[in-house]
């Protein structure tokens, strides 16, 4: 198993595994995906687990604006004075869950949002997730600030993260 930046390349196996893992509702589309990729500061990186060619899970996350209410399916724009981790999204095939690939993606994604400075991430918990990121440390939030496109039982969520020597955002 390989732990790696995702790339553009990886877009159709994120499509693909988006196909074997969530209802249709949850599924973006292969343009959103790669936006939700490139949009971000320089040093920033998404994750991939890969076996070979295949790809076994994601996650995909981003610096984000708390004042700014994330919303699914829609192309990501660069924001600056980020102040948040905004974990979009993390994914993991059947044939590969429950083998700790996503709690290894997790944790990696949130120690960068540390190193980048930030002190807290977010997301939104959809399908009954509630529970599984509640062992991650996130609370549930104001939930107020849901987009209805994330589903009626969607839950935002917060926690802190842990601080260390941060590697400011770049300003591009």
């Amino acid at each position: 198993m390989c732990i790696r930046p995702l790339g553009p390349d990886d877009v159709p196996r994120m499509v693909a595994l988006q196909a074997e893992v969530y209802p249709s509702g949850l599924h973006e589309s292969a343009q959103v995906l790669s936006s939700k990729i490139s949009a971000v500061p320089a040093g920033w990186t998404s994750l991939a687990a890969t076996q070979g060619e295949h790809l076994c899970a994601y996650a995909l996350g981003y610096p984000w604006r708390a004042d700014l209410q994330p919303r699914w399916n829609h192309l990501l724009a660069r924001h600056h004075d980020c102040d948040v981790l905004y974990v979009h999204d993390v994914a993991v095939s059947v044939a590969w869950a429950g083998k700790g690939i996503a709690r290894s993606l997790v944790s990696q994604l949130l120690l960068q949002g540390a190193r980048f400075g930030l002190d807290r991430a977010i997301l939104i918990a959809v399908e009954g997730a509630q529970g599984y990121w509640s062992r991650h440390g996130f609370v549930a939030a104001d939930a107020g600030q849901v987009d209805p496109a994330f589903g009626s039982e969607a839950v935002l969520m917060s926690r802190r993260l842990d601080p260390i020597s941060p590697e400011p955002l770049a300003r591009q």
